[in-house]
């Protein structure tokens, strides 16, 4: 359905590269894959519920469920297109410079073993289907395009490898990898197809032969040839027409007809300039309409084919120079038809702007983004290996909870409440305890690095990073875990997975118990107070521990920007395996 507004590709892709540049820009924003819920789904796993977009579903639920989450890196992400592989068989749509080409199959990709390889349909050969699958070793990045024996005329654009092709393709989206070969050759305003629109008939100015050795030395003038005999004894027959070196000597030239003499037995055409190779008795010559055309670009040469077993028609336009610079175009097929009036008409398609392949990502509708972070085992003892999830995410600049940083060559003193900032990395966090050799960190955001100085936005006291903890866990901020964790003295009997725990009554302060090891246990979604140095009980186990120390949550709930919620079947985790989590944005 038509608008009377448009949200163009560009603004889309626009969109979706921001996304992907602000992962790496100098401001950075920090995205998180995350793994939520650990217990089950109200009407159980075999039903996977629907999102719905509350407050509490994007503010509230996904921080007291989150388990923990792994940091997006610039190599996780890329602009991706629809999936349409090549079938053997299929009807592919092709270019239109003047069709909205949202949701149709005019590109195909192509496996072929170590690579796949991307080609536009530039032809369907008038909505014939594909047969011949198009291999990138027929054609390559220079290549203006490329026809298959099916009529298909294609364009090649990108390949990607196979290991990338793997790690982001999904049954329905592709990623992008430019191939600068393509860009750099690419040209603005060319015309690469000529479409039939109606084929006309009666154009009787075609013939195809080999040159005699007689017909080239016709009075020493390089401007005169003699052709077959068959031809046609009627002068000025062939004026207009084109004379295209099909084979042998000077394969490929061209020249317009402007003279056609019968004298006696000989047939000489005259032509607008001398071969820059000149012709012998190898080449073989076509003499078909020419097809003029005029419009803002130049030098754009084509001629027509005609099919003599259909009233003498236009089958095909074949292109023998694109030109350049054409932003309109009017094409005219122009030959001898006798003085009967049928004339083909013929449709211009213009090609994209920049020249197909300039920019896949648009030309190819990217306004996706594809996202994929594989949760390797347990990241080095920094993500849990124990239970499972069933919702997956992204969180944007979530704030850390509990850091302690290790600082040297301190000038000056912290103040406690102050934001102290690292120029190099735009990390800050608030001040919340300080010794003269470290200070404890809260609403850190960004990721603070060792070697680099911090400042103290207050009181101006600049320390160097020399190391840094994370909840008393040495690790980086590539992941977090947001379990509560919790040291424990003494325990009878052993808690379910997902069980409700709770001290004094459930209704006032509950969680749902996560895992435990011989010296820690961890909760989700706590409601209440849990006080320390006093018992936990299972509801369904009856099991009670006796809590010790405490640690927060590596992420300050409620921090940061949920962007992006799925539930999915559940998925165990063990220490064994990895999972690689493949995201799709559409922008």
């Amino acid at each position: 359905m038509s608008e009377k507004h448009l949200i163009t590709t560009y603004f889309n892709l626009h969109n979706a590269k921001q996304f992907v540049e602000s992962i790496n820009e100098e401001a950075n924003s920090v995205y998180y894959v995350f793994a939520a819920k650990s217990t089950p789904f109200d009407n159980g796993d075999d039903n996977v519920p629907n999102i719905i977009n509350t407050n509490n579903t994007v503010n509230i639920d996904p921080y007291k469920n989150m388990v923990f989450g792994k940091r997006v890196s610039v190599n996780d992400v890329k602009v991706m297109i629809p999936r349409y592989d090549w079938v053997s068989g299929t009807q592919y749509s092709e270019y239109s410079s003047n069709t909205d080409l949202t949701g149709s199959k005019y590109y195909a990709v192509v496996n072929n073993a170590s690579y796949y390889y991307v080609f536009k349909v530039l032809d369907n050969n008038n909505g014939a289907n594909s047969v011949i699958r198009p291999s990138y070793y027929e054609t390559g990045a220079d290549d203006d395009y490329y026809s298959t024996s099916d009529g298909y005329v294609w364009k090649y654009m990108y390949k990607v490898e196979k290991s990338v092709f793997d790690r982001f393709a999904t049954s329905e989206y592709i990623p992008v990898v430019e191939d600068v070969d393509v860009q750099a050759n690419a040209v603005s305003g060319v015309i690469d197809i000529i479409k039939i629109k109606y084929p006309g008939s009666n154009y009787n100015t075609y013939l195809s032969n080999t040159f005699l050795f007689s017909d080239l030395t016709i009075n020493g003038n390089n401007l005169i040839y003699g052709i077959a005999n068959n031809a046609p004894s009627t002068n000025a027959f062939y004026v207009a027409s084109l004379i295209y070196i099909t084979d042998g000597t000077g394969i490929g030239q061209y020249k317009k007809i402007i003279g056609y003499n019968v004298i006696g037995n000989s047939k000489q055409i005259t032509i607008d300039s001398e071969f820059a190779i000149k012709p012998d008795s190898t080449s073989v010559y076509e003499i078909t309409p020419s097809v003029v055309i005029t419009g803002d670009g130049t030098n754009a040469i084509a001629r027509a084919l005609v099919n003599s077993s259909s009233s003498n028609s236009i089958y095909k336009i074949e292109i023998i120079s694109r030109g350049s610079g054409y932003t309109y175009a009017n094409a005219v097929v122009q030959g001898n038809t006798g003085g009967i009036s049928n004339s083909a008409i013929l449709s211009v398609v213009y090609g994209p702007k920049g020249g197909h392949g300039k920019n896949p990502q648009a030309e190819l509708g990217g306004k996706y983004v594809g996202i994929s972070v594989t949760f390797s085992n347990n990241e080095s003892g920094s993500i849990p290996t124990k239970n499972d999830y069933r919702t997956i995410g992204i969180i944007k600049d979530p704030l850390f909870s509990n850091v302690n940083i290790n600082i040297s060559n301190t000038s000056g003193l912290f103040i406690d409440n102050e934001i102290v900032i690292q120029a190099n990395t735009n990390a800050t966090g608030k001040v919340k305890e300080k010794t003269l050799s470290s200070i404890s960190l809260t609403d850190v955001k960004g990721i603070f690095e060792t070697g680099k100085t911090l400042t103290g936005l207050t009181s101006g006291t600049v320390a160097n990073v020399t190391s840094y903890d994370i909840n008393g866990e040495v690790k980086n901020f590539n992941t977090f875990d947001n379990r509560l964790k919790y040291s424990y003295t003494s325990s009878f009997g052993n808690f379910i997975e997902d069980e409700q725990v709770f001290q004094l009554a459930t209704e006032f302060s509950n969680a749902y118990f996560h895992s435990n090891t011989s010296t820690y246990v961890y909760l989700l979604d706590k409601k209440g107070i849990i006080n320390l140095s006093n018992t936990i009980t299972g509801t369904v186990s009856s099991a009670v521990m006796n809590l010790g120390a405490s640690w927060p949550s590596d992420i300050v709930e409620g921090s940061g920007e949920i962007l992006y919620i799925e539930n999915i079947d559940p998925i165990d985790r063990n220490d064994l395996q990895s999972e690689t989590i493949k995201l799709i944005l559409k922008f």
